[in-house]
């Protein structure tokens, strides 16, 4: 079956199963991998190199915070001075800001990719990084607000299960027996908000519109949801182990070693960027994962793609065309 070009609307808007969500999104990847190549290059790549950075940074400040830890129990002199100046370090602002910017950025950079091919006059033209880029910018403070906002809505939902801890003291084993029931209520709400970003980005509805929204989409699909985010993420970390084994290798020597041993600082601060550059440029196969499950949904519960093709009789028809045949132009050679 020939590979989908994902450049029209039909491409994106098809009931999938479990099997052609993950395909798509690597397909979608070979398909778009020049011009979404670039615009990840070109947009996300410094703000992953400032994180990975930040990070290293952080890798090699963390060692010498485990040194006054190990001082301080010694001598048994216990302070949580250490620890404020860790967190307070320009190191640990460094790599959390970095993280946080990254993050924005690979999350407006995929869907508004996958938004401006959506909409698209011509499905035979690439999307230009510029109007990525637009898009970025038009859309980046009131996203961030939206992700912080989510983020409060995420750590309450953990509130069922910090109360259910609470009545432990004071109820005894009987508040064990809602332990479960606040776990399972706490997970619904957090696999339901993940499609936010997505719809956030391409319906451009509200805050608490675009949390109904989730909601409305993911009923009924909930497991589908939660099975397909931890296949995504087995995968990704599959592909990312390369990395994480010289990282932890090192970090972890850094850490239990005396100082005159430890690994140098500047080699830890280049693995750890090299890591954390490679982690966060896998994370777009999870997000457009995320992207075809709602398409999925939407198009199993409102059939936008089946009313868009009923809008289209009596137009002329665009055929879909494998990715191989969009790629040729008139100037190759080779068989068409």
């Amino acid at each position: 079956m020939p590979r989908l070009a994902f450049t029209q609307p039909a491409d994106f808007l098809k009931e999938r199963d479990f099997g052609q969500k993950i395909e798509a999104s690597f397909d979608f990847v070979r398909a778009h991998f020049r011009p979404f190549g670039k615009c990840m290059l070109y947009i996300v790549l410094p703000a992953a190199l400032l994180s990975g950075i930040g990070a290293g940074l952080m890798q090699s400040r963390l060692q010498l915070y485990m040194q006054q830890v190990k001082t301080a129990a010694k001598t048994g002199n216990a302070s949580m001075a250490p620890l404020v100046d860790f967190i307070g370090s320009p190191e640990y602002v460094l790599a959390i800001l970095g993280s946080l910017l990254t993050f924005m950025l690979l999350i407006l950079t995929t869907y508004g990719y996958m938004t401006l091919t959506l909409s698209k006059a011509d499905s035979a033209a690439d999307i230009e990084v510029a109007d990525v880029w637009a898009l970025v910018r038009r859309r980046f403070f009131g996203t961030l607000l939206a992700t912080l906002g989510l983020a409060v809505v995420m750590i309450a939902a953990t509130l069922p299960i910090l109360g259910v801890f609470g009545l432990l003291s004071v109820l005894g084993s009987m508040a064990g027996l809602l332990l479960p029931v606040a776990y399972i209520a706490t997970f619904y709400v957090m696999f339901s908000l993940s499609l936010f970003h997505i719809i956030w980005v391409r319906e451009e509805l509200g805050f608490f519109a675009t949390l109904r929204r989730c909601f409305y989409l993911v009923w009924g699909k909930w497991w589908s949801t939660f099975g397909l985010i931890m296949v995504m993420l087995l995968i990704i970390g599959m592909m990312a182990i390369v990395f994480f084994i010289p990282q932890s290798f090192l970090n972890i020597t850094s850490i239990i070693t005396p100082d005159a041993a430890s690994p140098n600082a500047l080699l830890v601060v280049a693995v750890n960027t090299v890591s954390s550059m490679a982690l966060m440029m896998l994370y777009p196969l999870l997000f457009l994962a995320i992207a075809f499950q709602y398409f999925n949904l939407v198009e199993r519960k409102e059939g936008e793609g089946l009313h868009r093709l009923v809008g289209r009789i009596g137009q002329p028809a665009v055929a879909d065309q494998p990715v191989a045949a969009a790629r040729y132009r008139a100037e190759e050679e080779g068989e068409y």
